[in-house]
């Protein structure tokens, strides 16, 4: 029983040892962010090729940041990559709990927020 709870306790020492760290996840973060257009640069009607060329970046830089450097993040991640999709997928979005672009970025920038205040990351 006791061996049980040891390896039971040390389980999660060990998954982590995977996760890479803040210093090397870092730029593949703020390259995620700089896929981004300018809100202002976006438009009420933007152009099909912008929204195109931001999905494709998002999905091909996706992989790249998972996992986190820590499990506090792993869903607020997740979930900044599925809003970014979403929007520029819809292009413009129209519909769900994301209707327009600056909803969109309102939620992209929160997001943002809690990744960097997690990891200590300036924004």
């Amino acid at each position: 029983m006791a061996l049980a709870l040891i390896l039971f306790l040390m389980l999660p020492a060990c998954t982590d040892r995977n996760r890479p760290t803040v210093e090397d996840w870092q730029p593949k973060w703020r390259a995620a962010l700089a896929v981004l257009p300018d809100p202002s640069a976006i438009g009420v009607e933007p152009d099909g090729a912008l929204c195109n060329e931001t999905l494709a970046a998002l999905r091909s830089i996706r992989p790249e940041l998972t996992p986190t450097p820590d499990r506090a993040i792993d869903d607020a991640v997740q979930e900044w990559f599925q809003i970014a999709e979403d929007a520029f997928f819809e292009c413009p979005p129209r519909s769900g709990p994301i209707g327009s672009f600056v909803d969109a970025y309102d939620e992209l920038f929160r997001l943002e927020a809690e990744v960097n205040l997690v990891l200590g990351i300036d924004g």
